[in-house]
Protein backbone atom coordinates (compact mmCIF):
# COMPACT_ATOMS: atom_id res chain seq x y z
CA UNK A 1 0.00 0.00 0.00
CA UNK A 2 1.23 3.47 -0.84
CA UNK A 3 0.25 7.11 -0.68
CA UNK A 4 -1.57 8.67 -3.64
CA UNK A 5 0.19 11.90 -4.55
CA UNK A 6 -0.57 12.50 -8.23
CA UNK A 7 -1.26 16.19 -8.95
CA UNK A 8 -4.22 17.36 -11.08
CA UNK A 9 -3.37 18.02 -14.72
CA UNK A 10 -4.64 20.73 -17.05
CA UNK A 11 -6.47 19.60 -20.18
CA UNK A 12 -3.38 20.37 -22.24
CA UNK A 13 -1.23 18.31 -19.86
CA UNK A 14 -3.68 15.43 -20.07
CA UNK A 15 -3.40 15.46 -23.86
CA UNK A 16 0.41 15.49 -23.69
CA UNK A 17 0.37 12.59 -21.25
CA UNK A 18 -1.74 10.53 -23.65
CA UNK A 19 0.56 11.40 -26.55
CA UNK A 20 3.59 10.34 -24.47
CA UNK A 21 1.90 6.96 -24.03
CA UNK A 22 1.49 6.45 -27.75
CA UNK A 23 -2.03 7.75 -28.46
CA UNK A 24 -2.23 9.55 -31.81
CA UNK A 25 -3.90 12.95 -31.38
CA UNK A 26 -3.58 15.08 -34.54
CA UNK A 27 -5.96 17.79 -33.26
CA UNK A 28 -4.91 18.63 -29.70
CA UNK A 29 -7.43 21.46 -29.25
CA UNK A 30 -10.30 19.14 -30.18
CA UNK A 31 -9.09 16.55 -27.66
CA UNK A 32 -8.82 19.26 -24.99
CA UNK A 33 -12.39 20.31 -25.74
CA UNK A 34 -13.60 16.74 -25.33
CA UNK A 35 -11.71 16.40 -22.04
CA UNK A 36 -13.27 19.61 -20.75
CA UNK A 37 -16.71 18.02 -21.16
CA UNK A 38 -15.89 14.38 -20.43
CA UNK A 39 -13.43 13.76 -17.64
CA UNK A 40 -10.13 11.99 -18.31
CA UNK A 41 -11.08 9.36 -15.73
CA UNK A 42 -14.40 8.59 -17.45
CA UNK A 43 -12.74 8.33 -20.85
CA UNK A 44 -9.97 6.11 -19.47
CA UNK A 45 -12.45 3.21 -19.33
CA UNK A 46 -12.72 3.44 -23.13
CA UNK A 47 -8.95 3.53 -23.50
CA UNK A 48 -8.41 0.15 -21.83
CA UNK A 49 -9.25 -1.97 -24.91
CA UNK A 50 -6.47 -0.13 -26.76
CA UNK A 51 -3.77 -0.54 -24.10
CA UNK A 52 -0.82 -2.90 -24.42
CA UNK A 53 -0.79 -5.99 -22.21
CA UNK A 54 2.28 -7.75 -20.80
CA UNK A 55 2.09 -10.82 -18.56
CA UNK A 56 -1.69 -10.30 -18.24
CA UNK A 57 -1.13 -6.77 -16.90
CA UNK A 58 -2.62 -3.76 -18.72
CA UNK A 59 0.13 -1.22 -19.38
CA UNK A 60 -0.08 2.57 -19.69
CA UNK A 61 1.15 2.49 -23.29
CA UNK A 62 -1.30 2.25 -26.18
CA UNK A 63 -1.27 -0.31 -28.94
CA UNK A 64 0.64 1.28 -31.85
CA UNK A 65 -1.65 3.09 -34.27
CA UNK A 66 -4.41 3.83 -31.73
CA UNK A 67 -6.04 7.19 -32.38
CA UNK A 68 -8.01 9.62 -30.23
CA UNK A 69 -10.94 9.23 -32.63
CA UNK A 70 -11.19 5.50 -31.94
CA UNK A 71 -11.32 6.05 -28.18
CA UNK A 72 -13.84 8.87 -28.49
CA UNK A 73 -15.99 6.89 -30.95
CA UNK A 74 -16.17 4.00 -28.50
CA UNK A 75 -17.36 6.42 -25.82
CA UNK A 76 -20.04 7.82 -28.16
CA UNK A 77 -21.16 4.28 -29.07
CA UNK A 78 -21.61 3.42 -25.40
CA UNK A 79 -23.59 6.60 -24.79
CA UNK A 80 -25.93 5.81 -27.69
CA UNK A 81 -26.25 2.20 -26.47
CA UNK A 82 -27.28 3.41 -23.00
CA UNK A 83 -29.89 5.73 -24.49
CA UNK A 84 -31.31 2.90 -26.61
CA UNK A 85 -31.40 0.49 -23.66
CA UNK A 86 -32.87 3.10 -21.32
CA UNK A 87 -35.64 3.85 -23.81
CA UNK A 88 -36.56 0.14 -23.92
CA UNK A 89 -36.45 -0.14 -20.12
CA UNK A 90 -38.71 2.91 -19.76
CA UNK A 91 -41.34 1.23 -21.94
CA UNK A 92 -41.03 -2.01 -19.97
CA UNK A 93 -41.18 -0.20 -16.64
CA UNK A 94 -44.53 1.38 -17.52
CA UNK A 95 -45.95 -2.00 -18.57
CA UNK A 96 -44.60 -3.81 -15.50
CA UNK A 97 -46.01 -1.12 -13.20
CA UNK A 98 -49.38 -1.40 -14.94
CA UNK A 99 -49.56 -5.19 -14.59
CA UNK A 100 -48.58 -5.14 -10.92
CA UNK A 101 -51.33 -2.61 -10.18
CA UNK A 102 -53.93 -4.36 -12.34
CA UNK A 103 -53.37 -7.94 -11.18
CA UNK A 104 -53.03 -7.23 -7.45
CA UNK A 105 -55.81 -4.64 -7.20
CA UNK A 106 -58.31 -7.00 -8.84
CA UNK A 107 -57.29 -9.73 -6.42
CA UNK A 108 -56.82 -7.80 -3.17
CA UNK A 109 -58.58 -4.48 -3.68
CA UNK A 110 -57.56 -0.90 -4.30
CA UNK A 111 -55.14 -0.66 -1.35
CA UNK A 112 -53.29 -3.98 -1.61
CA UNK A 113 -49.99 -2.20 -0.99
CA UNK A 114 -51.17 -1.58 2.60
CA UNK A 115 -51.85 -5.29 3.22
CA UNK A 116 -48.67 -6.66 4.77
CA UNK A 117 -50.08 -10.21 4.71
CA UNK A 118 -49.55 -10.55 0.95
CA UNK A 119 -45.79 -10.04 1.35
CA UNK A 120 -43.08 -12.29 2.74
CA UNK A 121 -41.92 -11.78 6.31
CA UNK A 122 -38.90 -9.50 6.92
CA UNK A 123 -35.50 -11.05 6.18
CA UNK A 124 -32.20 -10.50 7.94
CA UNK A 125 -29.30 -10.44 5.49
CA UNK A 126 -25.54 -9.99 5.89
CA UNK A 127 -23.86 -7.35 3.72
CA UNK A 128 -20.39 -7.68 2.22
CA UNK A 129 -18.90 -5.61 5.04
CA UNK A 130 -20.37 -7.99 7.62
CA UNK A 131 -23.21 -5.75 8.77
CA UNK A 132 -26.63 -7.31 9.24
CA UNK A 133 -29.71 -5.48 7.98
CA UNK A 134 -33.39 -6.32 7.88
CA UNK A 135 -35.09 -6.27 4.47
CA UNK A 136 -38.81 -5.60 4.69
CA UNK A 137 -40.51 -4.64 1.43
CA UNK A 138 -43.77 -3.70 3.19
CA UNK A 139 -42.03 -1.25 5.54
CA UNK A 140 -39.97 0.19 2.68
CA UNK A 141 -42.91 0.90 0.37
CA UNK A 142 -44.95 2.35 3.24
CA UNK A 143 -42.07 4.68 4.07
CA UNK A 144 -41.83 5.73 0.43
CA UNK A 145 -45.56 6.44 0.21
CA UNK A 146 -45.40 8.55 3.39
CA UNK A 147 -42.50 10.54 1.93
CA UNK A 148 -44.61 11.27 -1.15
CA UNK A 149 -47.60 12.31 0.96
CA UNK A 150 -45.43 14.74 2.91
CA UNK A 151 -43.74 16.14 -0.15
CA UNK A 152 -45.14 19.55 -1.10
CA UNK A 153 -43.93 18.90 -4.66
CA UNK A 154 -45.71 15.56 -4.96
CA UNK A 155 -47.55 14.59 -8.12
CA UNK A 156 -50.84 16.44 -8.60
CA UNK A 157 -52.90 13.26 -8.23
CA UNK A 158 -51.29 12.64 -4.82
CA UNK A 159 -52.05 16.19 -3.73
CA UNK A 160 -55.61 15.84 -5.01
CA UNK A 161 -56.17 12.66 -2.99
CA UNK A 162 -54.81 14.25 0.19
CA UNK A 163 -57.05 17.29 -0.22
CA UNK A 164 -60.21 15.26 -0.86
CA UNK A 165 -59.92 12.11 1.29
CA UNK A 166 -58.79 11.44 4.82
CA UNK A 167 -59.39 7.68 4.80
CA UNK A 168 -57.61 5.48 3.97
CA UNK A 169 -54.53 7.54 4.70
CA UNK A 170 -52.68 6.21 1.68
CA UNK A 171 -53.91 6.71 -1.89
CA UNK A 172 -55.06 3.62 -3.84
CA UNK A 173 -52.46 1.45 -5.51
CA UNK A 174 -52.93 3.00 -8.94
CA UNK A 175 -51.69 6.26 -7.40
CA UNK A 176 -49.25 4.95 -4.80
CA UNK A 177 -47.43 2.55 -7.11
CA UNK A 178 -47.17 5.17 -9.84
CA UNK A 179 -44.73 7.13 -7.66
CA UNK A 180 -42.60 4.12 -6.69
CA UNK A 181 -39.14 3.49 -8.10
CA UNK A 182 -38.30 0.52 -10.32
CA UNK A 183 -36.48 -1.02 -7.38
CA UNK A 184 -39.79 -1.10 -5.48
CA UNK A 185 -41.52 -2.83 -8.40
CA UNK A 186 -38.82 -5.48 -8.54
CA UNK A 187 -38.97 -6.11 -4.80
CA UNK A 188 -42.77 -6.21 -4.72
CA UNK A 189 -42.80 -9.02 -7.28
CA UNK A 190 -40.00 -10.91 -5.56
CA UNK A 191 -41.50 -10.61 -2.09
CA UNK A 192 -45.10 -11.57 -2.88
CA UNK A 193 -45.93 -14.43 -0.55
CA UNK A 194 -48.07 -16.47 -2.95
CA UNK A 195 -46.47 -17.89 -6.06
CA UNK A 196 -49.82 -17.52 -7.83
CA UNK A 197 -49.63 -13.73 -7.39
CA UNK A 198 -46.23 -13.66 -9.07
CA UNK A 199 -47.42 -16.01 -11.78
CA UNK A 200 -50.37 -13.82 -12.76
CA UNK A 201 -48.05 -10.87 -13.33
CA UNK A 202 -45.30 -12.89 -15.02
CA UNK A 203 -47.74 -14.64 -17.34
CA UNK A 204 -48.48 -11.36 -19.08
CA UNK A 205 -44.80 -11.20 -20.08
CA UNK A 206 -44.71 -14.90 -21.08
CA UNK A 207 -42.24 -15.83 -18.35
CA UNK A 208 -42.18 -18.23 -15.39
CA UNK A 209 -42.38 -16.26 -12.12
CA UNK A 210 -38.85 -17.08 -10.93
CA UNK A 211 -37.35 -16.01 -14.26
CA UNK A 212 -39.49 -12.87 -14.31
CA UNK A 213 -38.37 -11.79 -10.83
CA UNK A 214 -34.74 -12.49 -11.67
CA UNK A 215 -34.97 -10.47 -14.87
CA UNK A 216 -36.58 -7.55 -13.01
CA UNK A 217 -33.64 -7.52 -10.60
CA UNK A 218 -31.16 -7.36 -13.49
CA UNK A 219 -33.20 -4.74 -15.36
CA UNK A 220 -33.18 -2.54 -12.27
CA UNK A 221 -29.39 -2.93 -12.06
CA UNK A 222 -28.83 -2.01 -15.71
CA UNK A 223 -31.35 0.82 -15.43
CA UNK A 224 -29.19 2.36 -12.70
CA UNK A 225 -26.08 1.97 -14.87
CA UNK A 226 -27.82 3.88 -17.66
CA UNK A 227 -29.25 6.53 -15.33
CA UNK A 228 -25.78 7.26 -13.92
CA UNK A 229 -24.17 7.34 -17.38
CA UNK A 230 -21.79 4.52 -16.47
CA UNK A 231 -20.00 2.25 -18.92
CA UNK A 232 -22.29 -0.44 -20.30
CA UNK A 233 -21.03 -1.93 -23.56
CA UNK A 234 -18.42 -4.40 -22.20
CA UNK A 235 -19.40 -4.44 -18.54
CA UNK A 236 -19.49 -7.69 -16.61
CA UNK A 237 -22.86 -7.53 -14.87
CA UNK A 238 -22.78 -7.98 -11.09
CA UNK A 239 -26.36 -9.28 -11.10
CA UNK A 240 -26.70 -12.25 -13.46
CA UNK A 241 -30.22 -13.01 -14.74
CA UNK A 242 -31.55 -16.56 -14.66
CA UNK A 243 -31.54 -18.50 -17.89
CA UNK A 244 -34.78 -18.91 -19.84
CA UNK A 245 -34.65 -22.38 -21.39
CA UNK A 246 -38.18 -22.92 -22.65
CA UNK A 247 -39.96 -19.74 -23.79
CA UNK A 248 -43.72 -19.82 -23.34
CA UNK A 249 -44.68 -17.82 -26.39
CA UNK A 250 -42.19 -15.55 -28.10
CA UNK A 251 -39.10 -16.03 -30.23
CA UNK A 252 -36.00 -16.66 -28.11
CA UNK A 253 -32.34 -17.57 -28.59
CA UNK A 254 -31.68 -21.15 -29.66
CA UNK A 255 -28.93 -22.07 -27.17
CA UNK A 256 -29.48 -19.99 -24.02
CA UNK A 257 -27.31 -22.29 -21.88
CA UNK A 258 -24.23 -21.42 -23.93
CA UNK A 259 -24.58 -17.63 -23.67
CA UNK A 260 -22.58 -15.65 -21.12
CA UNK A 261 -25.37 -14.12 -19.00
CA UNK A 262 -23.02 -11.71 -17.24
CA UNK A 263 -22.43 -9.81 -20.48
CA UNK A 264 -24.74 -7.32 -22.17
CA UNK A 265 -25.71 -9.56 -25.13
CA UNK A 266 -27.97 -11.76 -23.00
CA UNK A 267 -29.55 -8.66 -21.46
CA UNK A 268 -30.27 -7.24 -24.90
CA UNK A 269 -31.95 -10.54 -25.80
CA UNK A 270 -34.06 -10.20 -22.63
CA UNK A 271 -35.21 -6.73 -23.67
CA UNK A 272 -35.97 -7.98 -27.17
CA UNK A 273 -38.05 -10.85 -25.75
CA UNK A 274 -40.05 -8.65 -23.37
CA UNK A 275 -40.69 -6.02 -26.02
CA UNK A 276 -42.44 -8.67 -28.11
CA UNK A 277 -45.24 -8.56 -25.51
CA UNK A 278 -45.63 -4.85 -24.87
CA UNK A 279 -44.85 -3.62 -28.38
CA UNK A 280 -44.82 -6.28 -31.13
CA UNK A 281 -43.90 -3.62 -33.71
CA UNK A 282 -40.93 -2.33 -31.70
CA UNK A 283 -37.95 -1.20 -33.76
CA UNK A 284 -35.51 -1.89 -30.93
CA UNK A 285 -33.58 -4.63 -32.74
CA UNK A 286 -33.42 -2.65 -35.97
CA UNK A 287 -32.09 0.40 -34.16
CA UNK A 288 -29.59 -1.71 -32.26
CA UNK A 289 -28.27 -3.40 -35.40
CA UNK A 290 -28.00 0.00 -37.09
CA UNK A 291 -25.98 1.28 -34.11
CA UNK A 292 -23.61 -1.69 -34.35
CA UNK A 293 -23.18 -1.12 -38.07
CA UNK A 294 -22.36 2.55 -37.48
CA UNK A 295 -19.58 1.70 -35.01
CA UNK A 296 -18.47 -1.71 -36.28
CA UNK A 297 -14.83 -0.58 -36.58
CA UNK A 298 -14.47 0.21 -32.87
CA UNK A 299 -16.83 -2.20 -31.13
CA UNK A 300 -15.77 -5.70 -30.08
CA UNK A 301 -18.82 -7.97 -30.11
CA UNK A 302 -16.84 -10.59 -28.22
CA UNK A 303 -16.37 -8.15 -25.33
CA UNK A 304 -20.16 -7.75 -25.23
CA UNK A 305 -20.71 -11.51 -25.05
CA UNK A 306 -22.06 -11.94 -28.57
CA UNK A 307 -21.78 -15.46 -30.04
CA UNK A 308 -20.27 -15.60 -33.52
CA UNK A 309 -23.58 -16.63 -35.13
CA UNK A 310 -25.88 -14.23 -33.29
CA UNK A 311 -27.20 -12.73 -36.52
CA UNK A 312 -28.71 -16.11 -37.41
CA UNK A 313 -30.93 -16.10 -34.31
CA UNK A 314 -34.59 -15.55 -35.15
CA UNK A 315 -34.92 -13.05 -32.29
CA UNK A 316 -32.59 -10.70 -34.20
CA UNK A 317 -34.09 -11.19 -37.66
Amino acid sequence: MGVYNKPPLTYAEQVELLISRGLLIPDKKRAERHLSNISYYRLSAYMRPYKQIANEVILDDFIPGTTWDRVYSLYVFDRKLRLLVFDAIERLEVAIRTQIIYQLSHKYGSHWQDNKNIFNSPKKITLRDGREVVKDVYVDIQRHIKEQLNNNKAEEFIQHYCSKYDSPENPPSWMSVEVMYFNHLSRICTELKKRSDKTEIADYFSLPPDIFCSWLHTINYVRNICAHHARLWNRELDITPKVLKSPKKHVWISKPDTVNRSRIYYFLCMLNYLLQTINPTSTFKQRFKALLAEYDEVVSLDAMGFPYDWMNEKIWE
